[in-house]
């Protein structure tokens, strides 16, 4: 290639101004040589963040959506080093869990006789968890989460601790989900150590030596951190640092493409004409990708329709009496089976994780409801939604007084549900977007239908995609 041929500019069009579409629209803008290709960002909302919204109103700092994000990610590093800012990590006790069992939050210790005393498991359970080291490795790559947790750890254990796990990652059955797509750690330190008790010895071995990875079954196991002002600090500070150009309130109608320009057509709502672009990028949900690709690629838009999104309301309640805020055990929060009579799927003890989330003498507890156990949940109206969170709390803790503030929130479209087959789809989705390439060059898809649903998980996606976009693009401007 000739260094000094002369670059057309050209331009890149990221659609989404969650997480996703900002490392995205970074990684493309610097991958790409940091002005030869133009960069636009389209956010259909009035501010950026996705679903990572952080609301303070009077002393509450009201998370809509995720809580933190787990360390250790380079992408991530890079992107909150980009925007300025410093993270705040969690306090000590959010290493503090717990799960609801006979209607009392019980705290899962790791300590095989603390454990044994919790009450989450029977005597019964609990021999046939200790049995999960003579279980030979599984051979169905299909297999469900709770499957896998029922055959590993047995049917008690699948039901009292991992399902419950899934309804606090996911909002999520985990009889639905499969376990390559949604746990594939708990997969692969199955195939490598042939089972979860023996991953375990084996990690904690080379952690001694100070060799190998830090993450356990479940995923990484770096520390929680967000930031003084919430999880939308870092999207809003990427916004506001970013050499290329970032829209609001531009929501994308329509995508097309222009065969005899070799460009891509956008339709903008209420505007005029449509945005041309070179090359675009789909950082949106599954279901918004399915709409915008109907027209270019059927079947890949087909497919993306295909994953279960189902709603999610959040409702905080702030506490400020003395009684009620004692009868909040320490700790991060706690996850509640089906079955033990509560509607709620989980709260978090916000104020107990990080400094700043409610006034002095108070605390911020939130509430999940909804999700693929209960997907008409996020119909009910607020009272309802308040009802049910309030006694649900009241029952739990045992308390006597009802919050002095709330805060709700409804997510129609939630959390995508990795569930079985999921792969096969997301193949599917990818053969058809290669061959879409080779004959219209210019389309990349990223979001978290297929990378991870964690924060970080997300972010990696969209730099990585990003990054193979701006690069293209930029190749194709000096050949030209």
């Amino acid at each position: 290639m000739d260094e000094s041929a002369p670059v057309r500019r050209k331009r890149l069009v990221v659609i989404g101004g969650g997480i996703n579409g900002l490392a995205a629209a970074w990684s493309a803008w610097e991958s790409s040589g940091r002005g030869p290709v133009e960069v636009i960002l389209l956010e259909a909302g009035p501010e950026v963040g996705g679903k990572a919204r952080s609301r303070r109103t009077d002393g509450w700092l009201f998370e809509e959506g995720p809580t933190g994000f787990l360390g250790g990610s380079e992408v991530l590093n890079g992107l909150i080093e980009r925007a300025g800012l410093d993270p705040l990590q969690a306090d000590s006790m959010a290493a503090r869990r717990y799960v609801v069992r006979g209607g009392r939050a019980r705290e899962i210790r790791m300590a095989p006789p603390q454990f044994a005393m919790s009450g989450i498991l029977s005597p019964r359970g609990l021999v046939r968890l200790v049995g999960e080291l003579w279980v030979p490795p599984g051979r169905d790559d299909q297999e469900s989460v709770w499957d896998f947790a029922a055959r590993r750890l047995g049917p008690q254990a699948a039901d009292r601790l991992i399902a419950p796990m899934v309804l606090g990652i996911y909002a999520g059955d985990a009889k639905k989900l499969s376990l390559p797509a949604a746990f594939p750690r708990m997969a692969e330190l199955e195939r490598e150590y042939g089972g979860l008790f023996k991953a375990m010895f084996a990690l904690a071995k080379l952690k001694q030596k100070g060799e190998g990875p830090t993450a356990g079954p479940a995923g990484p196991g770096a520390g929680l951190f967000s930031f003084s002002e919430g999880m939308q600090s870092l999207p809003i500070a990427l916004a506001e640092n970013a050499s290329f150009e970032v829209r609001r309130g531009t929501a994308v109608t329509k995508l097309s493409r222009d065969r005899s320009r070799e460009t891509w057509q956008l339709g903008i709502l209420d505007a005029p004409q449509a945005l041309e672009a070179d090359a675009v990028v789909l950082s949106c949900d599954a279901h918004t990708s399915a709409r915008l690709l109907r027209g270019v690629l059927p079947r890949a838009s087909s497919e993306l329709a295909g994953i279960s999104m189902p709603g999610l309301a959040v409702v905080g309640l702030g506490y400020s009496k003395k009684s009620s805020i004692k009868s909040f055990p320490l700790g991060f929060g706690a996850l509640i089976p089906r079955g033990e009579g509560f509607r709620t799927l989980g709260c978090l003890f916000d104020t107990q994780l990080f400094p700043g989330r409610s006034p002095s003498g108070s605390v911020l507890v939130r509430c999940m409801i909804g999700g693929a156990t209960d997907p008409e949940a996020v119909q009910l109206s607020d009272q309802e939604l308040l009802g049910i969170t309030i006694d649900d709390m009241k029952r739990l803790f045992k308390l006597r007084d009802a919050p002095d503030s709330y805060e709700i929130v409804r997510w129609d479209k939630a959390i995508p549900q990795y569930e079985l087959g999921h792969l096969d789809r997301c193949g599917r989705i990818e053969v058809d977007l290669k061959d879409h390439a080779r004959r219209n060059p210019g389309l990349f898809l990223s979001g978290c239908h297929a990378a991870g649903v964690a924060f970080g998980k997300t972010a990696e996606e969209g730099w990585r995609v990003g990054e193979l976009a701006g690069r293209q693009l930029f190749e194709s401007a000096r050949i030209s």
